[in-house]
């Protein structure tokens, strides 16, 4: 019994002692507590070696219907390290500022062309942060961007988060998450590209709305910028980004009209249903080539300028022609990449990364010069359109 009893004992002051030494939740922080970070902004500052960081938080509505009822809290500090902001901020809320919840980084145009990977080397290093949040260009201030008011009424950060995260319905610019950035900064031969974000105000970019009925802007995804290293070089137009979505084999959907292409009468929009790119790198007679097939499924939404009411065989032979003339549009887009990455001498197309996979030792032999031989390496390029179908009707609303 004796032995039983101090057992037990024994056994007592163990658990004791395990508890005690259990972590718990001592360090807890209540989510009332938290100020989540939506976006960050950067800029360069009026010092020399200093950066204008703005930071976007989300403050809860007190009381507020649902989880979704947020407003906004931007700031913006001069500073000499991400560190230091996050310091700044802290000083002037009540809140703690949660890294975890960022979803863009937004870089000022200035900022771009004079290096940033300094000021985001916090970014992958603080464990808060998540390598999937998302990079943006700013033509002009970052500032400017985040502290844009949007007629919508929502926040600019979860804005941008949000048209991000639905570019695969337009596939007209790419997708660049900070992870993504990183790896491909790592080839060291790729140049990392990254979409641009504007604003817009009624008139500009053919886009008009009455201003006096709700205060404010838009916002507006087009174009990428191109960088050498974490440098912008130029900018690519909207015609030179959408031929990159296509040969980088990222066009999921796209609406596509073939107006302007060429001066047939008779014109047709569609949307990609379906797209398919294909690359091949050949030897030819010991110099390298590289081929590219492009494969697209394309739905007839639109057939404007027919005037008369065609026979089967006539409706027939127009979509012959319509895939022609899609094929034509894409061509263009392409080849108007292609001819940027030859003028830059900038590989944004990833064209030696298909070479190093190919022939390596082939590679090596040409890598540290080539930059000096983008502008001469032969591409080649073959597109094919196939109508899917083309709606509900053979004629034209003048029939």
């Amino acid at each position: 019994m004796k032995s039983n009893r101090q057992l037990k004992i024994g056994l007592g002051v163990i658990l004791i002692i395990c508890i005690l030494f259990l972590p718990g939740c001592w360090g807890k922080r209540e989510v009332e507590e938290l100020a989540p970070l939506l976006g960050v902004g950067i800029d360069l500052g009026q010092k020399p070696g200093t950066y204008l960081i703005t930071e976007q938080i989300a403050e809860p509505k007190q009381g507020g219907a649902t989880a979704s009822e947020v407003k906004q809290w931007t700031v913006s500090v001069e500073v000499s390290s991400a560190r230091e902001a996050y310091e700044m901020v802290s000083k002037i809320t009540n809140l703690i500022p949660f890294m975890g919840s960022l979803k863009v980084i937004v870089i000022g145009e200035d900022a771009a062309k004079a290096g940033f990977n300094d000021i985001i080397d916090f970014a992958q290093r603080f464990s808060e942060f998540r390598r999937s949040m998302y990079l943006l260009l700013a033509k002009g201030k970052a500032q400017s961007l985040l502290n844009t008011k949007l007629r919508s009424g929502e926040i600019p950060a979860i804005f941008l988060k949000s048209n991000l995260e639905k570019g695969e319905n337009s596939s007209t610019f790419p997708i660049v998450r900070l992870g993504h950035y990183l790896t491909i900064l790592g080839t060291e031969t790729t140049a990392p590209i990254i979409p641009l974000a504007k604003s817009i105000k009624s008139g500009d970019e053919g886009i008009e709305y009455k201003a006096d009925e709700k205060e404010g802007e838009e916002l507006q995804l087009e174009g990428a910028g191109v960088l050498k290293g974490d440098h912008l070089v130029d900018f690519l137009t909207d015609e030179e980004t959408k031929g990159y979505m296509w040969l980088e084999n990222d066009v999921l959907h796209r609406f596509i009209n073939t107006v302007g292409i060429d001066e047939s009468k008779v014109n047709f929009g569609g949307q990609v249903l379906k797209s398919t790119t294909i690359y091949k790198v050949k030897s030819n007679n010991g110099t390298m080539e590289l081929h590219y097939q492009i494969n697209a499924s394309i739905a007839v939404d639109e057939v404007m300028g027919l005037k008369e009411k065609l026979s089967d065989t006539e409706w027939l032979d127009l979509l012959k022609e319509a895939e022609k003339r899609f094929a034509k549009v894409i061509q263009k887009e392409c080849e108007l990449s292609i001819q940027k990455e030859k003028k830059l001498g900038l590989d944004f197309l990833g064209i030696g990364r298909h070479i190093e996979q190919y022939n390596s030792g082939y590679w090596k032999t040409v890598k540290d010069q080539w930059e000096q031989n983008i502008a001469d390496f032969p591409i080649s390029l073959d597109v094919k359109v196939t109508i899917h179908n083309s709606g509900m009707s053979s004629g034209s609303a003048h029939d």
